[in-house]
């Protein structure tokens, strides 16, 4: 099905090898890799979210962990309260406060930030996790609020879209990023704030409660109704496709974990998958057949990025780091994480909604 296990994996090696305790690319010290450090039994956590976008559902996920190993844990979630419950994750929220979580509304960039979370939840945080800010100037008030009450850890939720494209891989945590990236400037700006910082860089993220679906609904709405899946070059591209509870409990692992203190971890599934083998899975999940056609995307009226839901490459990273340092383990695998997708898709009707396929028949008519 086009899987690989990745850990360890380099350039021209064939694919295979153990997926634990091995990482590269990674400057850390002895006394971490030695041993795994006793984490804090209970936290006061805040989690800062976006209200839309692939990261959004991390939150939700994280609180629920982070709330069955005994932490306290609140939600300032970017945007109106309103606006933002039409839709998930932030539709899903009871769920969370029906188990204790606090949940407020607000703006993460305003200066008066501080004063608003005091107002909203009336007592001091010991962790902060940013899964919000793209830019250093998004995320400069929460960090001066982070410096001034004297958060003892701050987890900052980054991405691996900082990479430079690179022939070799899969990428590492010490490769060359994108000076020019938001995130990378969040990255500088932690380092330099004095605080316990971490960062963590995830892929595609797919699973319940998603704001954003399209990883498998690209393939889904084609295979439901019969329509050919159009994937671009090959279809042999690899890449990393993570389930959001994987995701969130890196993070989780990373609480009070003094091994976590000023590193950055890729927050990957070590199995990669073909763009054909997506779609394939997809296609078993349906219980249909998926008909491949190949395109030049060069052929394109408008940006890839906008049609398809991959980049046009070799897109994965190498999470062994974490696995070394956190003792985190992937539990979710992607068959199983798209039969759920797949389920969600169903049950929201999208199969039988209208949908524009005015690209598609451009590229099959050429």
């Amino acid at each position: 099905m086009a899987f690989v296990t990745g850990v360890g994996l380099g350039l021209g090696k064939s694919v295979g090898g153990p997926a634990k305790s091995q990482f590269v690319g990674a400057r850390v010290s002895a006394d971490k890799v030695r041993g795994l450090t006793a984490r804090w039994n209970m936290a006061d956590v805040l989690i800062v979210n976006a209200p839309s976008g692939g990261h959004a559902f991390i939150g939700y996920h994280l609180a629920d962990q982070l709330v069955a190993k005994g932490h306290e844990v609140s939600i300032y979630n970017a945007g109106e309260e309103e606006k933002a419950t039409k839709k998930n994750p932030c539709a899903s929220y009871g769920d969370l406060t029906a188990k204790g979580v606090s949940v407020a509304y607000g703006d993460p960039t305003s200066e008066d930030v501080g004063a608003d979370i005091e107002k909203a939840f009336a007592k001091k945080f010991s962790v902060i996790i940013e899964n919000f800010s793209k830019s250093a100037e998004e995320i400069t008030p929460m960090v001066k609020h982070a410096t001034g009450t004297g958060v003892e850890q701050f987890l900052y939720v980054s991405s691996c879209g900082i990479y430079k494209k690179s022939d070799e891989v899969p990428l590492q945590v010490g490769d060359p990023v994108n000076e020019k990236a938001g995130q990378v400037a969040v990255e500088k700006l932690l380092e330099s704030s004095g605080l316990n910082y971490s960062s963590f860089r995830p892929i595609y993220i797919v699973g319940p409660k998603a704001a954003k679906s399209d990883y498998l609904d690209y393939f889904f709405h084609r295979i439901v109704r019969k329509r050919p899946v159009l994937l671009p070059g090959s279809g042999d591209q690899m890449t990393s496709v993570t389930h959001v509870g994987d995701v969130a409990s890196m993070l989780v692992d990373a609480v009070g974990n003094e091994n976590a203190s000023k590193e950055i971890f890729n927050v990957v599934s070590p199995r990669y998958v073909t763009h054909s083998g997506v779609a394939k899975l997809c296609a078993k999940a349906t219980g249909m057949e998926a008909e491949i056609v190949n395109f030049e995307p060069e052929k394109l009226t408008v940006e890839l990025k906008k049609f398809f839901p991959f980049r046009n490459q070799h897109f994965f990273a190498n999470p062994g780091k974490a696995m070394s340092l956190l003792g985190w383990e992937n539990t979710h695998g992607l068959e199983a994480a798209i039969e759920e997708g797949f389920k969600e898709f169903q049950d929201s009707g999208k199969g039988s909604a209208d949908f524009d396929f005015t690209v598609d028949d451009m590229l099959l008519n050429e």
